[in-house]
């Protein structure tokens, strides 16, 4: 049931493409018209695009964005779930709040680690 919850959380990563990918393919399949056809092999190269940034993405495990991601991005994605699941279920714990610094902090880094995932997707896929 957990993994259900995570791939609808995370709207299903490399098999939601997948699944994709084979619904386009069949479409290609089922299409009478040269039009359907061509919307169906559209699909299918906008879906192999997003697999390819994907895999590029994750290529370069030690870049600086990489290790941003892995110092910042996850600790702070794991203490906004830790809030909304108080929220929810009212545990026995409190989830403190952060220093106002840091929150500041965070409100930045998402944003820089975004910029600099995609910054560095694109020039790689220049070379």
């Amino acid at each position: 049931m957990w993994g259900l919850v995570v791939r609808w959380l995370t709207g299903g990563g490399l098999n939601g493409l997948a699944e994709q990918f084979r619904l386009a393919h069949e479409a290609k399949i089922k299409a009478t018209t040269h039009d359907q056809k061509l919307a169906a092999d559209l699909d299918m190269q906008r879906i192999e695009a997003m697999v390819q940034m994907t895999q590029l993405a994750n290529a370069d495990r030690w870049s600086a964005t990489s290790i941003g991601r892995y110092l910042i991005a996850i600790p702070f994605g794991l203490w906004y779930s830790l809030i909304i699941a108080d929220s929810i279920l009212a545990f026995e714990w409190d989830v403190l709040a952060l220093p106002p610094a840091i929150m500041d902090l965070s409100i930045w880094l998402f944003p820089a680690i975004i910029v600099g995932d995609l910054g560095n997707s694109f020039f790689k896929s220049r070379r």
